[in-house]
């Protein structure tokens, strides 16, 4: 039997070369063994299936040429204010990576100051006595568990449970003063037990939110509201309030309050306070604003700038955001910073009550001392569901029998939320 390629008994018949003069005529395959004779010329065994066309392509869409908008006549001065005006949360964004940035330039200072704090403290710590210098390695071994430690501490906001929980709390988002403040599209700001001199307020969260160097600083004229960073001005053109302008509100009890003269300025732009419980004390960080808490969840934290004690003890004094911030990443830092914030006895006071915390281990009491706080500085809106972890709420200073419903509307609000709830004694 002839040797045959796999598959060639279903191709057709090779073509004959034609007969001509002098050429024989072609001889007939010869049958396959063991193939019985059909006919004198054998027929294929299978016929070629027809084959479709192939489908074809549609052509590529051509991309007409980019066409850029003309460039106006006079570029406009302020591109937030000319374009449209910026979201707070674009302000905020600009305004917290400047600053982060800026004092990451000044790490290496910031930490020189802060261990000379450091040292100090520590020789005058009996476990230090024999010692006229604290070798480098110690002290550095001492800063990095400090700065540990306060890295881990909770941030919180305290709060007056009554108020929040006396009856059903149907908020998704904290507002902070200023934006509790508008009252017909205009922000009026007024005294409270908390805040007694509202003009006073206003002017010193401008002094510390702002570094002395920001002042006067004019950027270039722009064309747009373009992606990237923006001057210090237009921040603060958004952020600032200006000159608190008093305002006789109208109502059967008038009071005084106080808007802003900056006609730019956004109140959604302004920062909300809170503390860091660095002194893991039993009702938070600070019990002036309430003995109940919200613990809010670590992602915050890079996010916020911190302060020595509260900012509100900066009347009259020289400080301001250049002279108080750190940043999370160097938050030991903080130990220099309390150095200059508070002229008088209450020098390094936050930073021995740090060093008793965050070095020896201790749990410290309540306190409404605002020279005990540490303040954080969240630029952002806070939303319960996303921000929060979880919230504490306490009894005390509450009528034994308002507490229960105090505490059905919390675990609704907790619920709905999606948050954990403890409770203190």
């Amino acid at each position: 039997m002839p040797n045959l390629l796999a598959g060639t008994h279903r191709l057709t018949p090779a073509p004959q070369a034609p007969a001509g003069p002098g050429r024989m005529p072609p001889l007939p395959p010869a049958p396959l063994k063991g193939v019985p004779k059909v006919t004198a010329a054998p027929q294929p065994l299978a016929v070629a299936a027809a084959l479709a066309t192939a489908p074809a392509h549609p052509p590529a869409q051509i991309v007409p040429p980019l066409v850029m908008p003309p460039l106006p006549a006079i570029p406009p001065r302020n591109p937030w204010m000319t374009v449209r005006n910026p979201s707070a949360q674009m302000v905020q964004d600009q305004y917290v990576d400047r600053r982060l940035e800026e004092l990451e330039a000044e790490r290496k200072a910031g930490r020189k100051d802060a261990l000379k704090v450091l040292e100090t403290l520590l020789l005058q710590n009996p476990k230090y006595l024999k010692f006229k210098k604290i070798p480098s390695k110690e002290l550095m071994r001492v800063y990095t568990a400090i700065e540990r430690n306060l890295r881990t501490a909770d941030l919180t906001i305290n709060f007056q449970v009554s108020s929040w929980f006396g009856t059903e709390n149907p908020y998704n988002t904290y507002a902070q003063m200023y934006q509790r403040a508008v009252v017909d599209g205009q922000m009026m700001v007024q005294a409270n037990e908390v805040n007694p001199d509202a003009k006073m307020r206003v002017q010193v969260d401008n002094q510390v939110t702002f570094p002395s160097q920001w002042q006067g600083v004019q950027s270039p004229a722009g064309r747009g509201l373009s992606p990237g960073r923006q001057g210090v001005d237009r921040i603060m053109n958004q952020m600032d309030t200006g000159q608190a302008m008093p305002k006789p509100m109208a109502g059967p009890n008038p009071d005084l309050a106080y808007m802003a003269a900056n006609k730019h300025f956004n109140p959604n732009a302004k920062q909300i306070f809170l503390g860091l419980n660095y002194g893991r004390r039993p009702h938070g960080s600070t019990t002036t604003y309430g003995n109940s808490y919200f613990v809010l969840k670590n992602g915050l934290k890079a996010r916020c700038l911190y302060y020595p004690g509260d900012t509100f003890l900066q009347q009259g004094q020289s400080g301001h955001a250049g002279s108080l911030q750190v940043a999370y990443d160097n938050l030991g830092a903080i130990l220099g910073r309390d150095s200059a914030s508070i002229s008088g006895s209450f020098r390094l006071h936050l930073s021995r009550q740090i060093l008793e915390s965050c070095l020896e281990g201790k749990i410290l009491r309540d306190s409404a001392s605002m020279n005990d706080v540490l303040e954080a500085h969240y630029f952002g809106e806070l939303r319960f569901s996303e921000h929060v972890d979880y919230m504490v709420i306490s009894p005390q200073g509450i009528y034994k029998g308002a507490w229960p419903g105090i505490v059905d509307n919390a675990r609704k609000f907790a619920e709905k939320q999606g948050i954990k709830i403890y409770q203190t004694n």
